[in-house]
């Protein structure tokens, strides 16, 4: 049984990851009125051929997803659950994830270390932009035109009409002298 750990342990080291190749970068929910979740995301690039990941967010254990070179992590919850703060996401190969979750059902176990840290920090929901909605401004600029036209009309036609008027009949411009 022994043997069998020290092989496994042995390939770990050989083909496991390592924190020195790792390059992140993040995305937090900021605008308000256009999310009714707050979402952290980590995409970051690592050294880890054909290894499984996951991740720890608070005590939340989340899956990495893989595409290509690139990985990333994803947390949405609402608003209240994820105020302005700096959150660790800790990123776990399989062996260190197992060791996570024992960790987490029994404190005596000792805690892993994880591959990488990455630091993510989120400033928090805010409303941003104009204190008025634009389709606001936008109608009473329309409404601002409607009226200016319509309140020129009347002495627009009251200047220009009675030249085209002789005798109280109309005549075209075309047969006028």
């Amino acid at each position: 049984m022994f043997g069998v750990i020290a092989v496994l342990a042995a390939l770990q080291v050989a083909y496991g990851c390592s924190g020195d190749s790792f390059s992140a970068t993040s995305y937090t929910t900021t605008n308000l009125p256009l999310a009714t979740e707050t979402a952290i995301i980590v995409e970051f690039t690592a050294d880890c051929p054909d290894s499984k990941l996951a991740a720890v967010i608070g005590d939340e254990v989340l899956p990495v997803y893989t595409a290509g070179d690139s990985n990333m992590v994803t947390l949405v919850k609402d608003h209240a659950s994820l105020p302005s703060n700096s959150y660790n996401v800790d990123i776990y190969d399989e062996a260190g994830i197992v060791a996570f979750k024992n960790h987490a059902k029994d404190a005596s176990v000792e805690a892993p270390k994880p591959i990488k840290t990455i630091t993510v920090n989120h400033p928090g929901v805010s409303k941003e932009g104009l204190p008025i909605q634009t389709e606001f401004i936008v109608m009473v600029a329309s409404l601002l035109v409607w009226w200016g036209a319509n309140s020129i009309k009347p002495r627009f036609r009251n200047k220009f009409l009675p030249l085209f008027i002789t005798n109280n009949t109309y005549t075209p411009c075309s047969k006028r002298n």
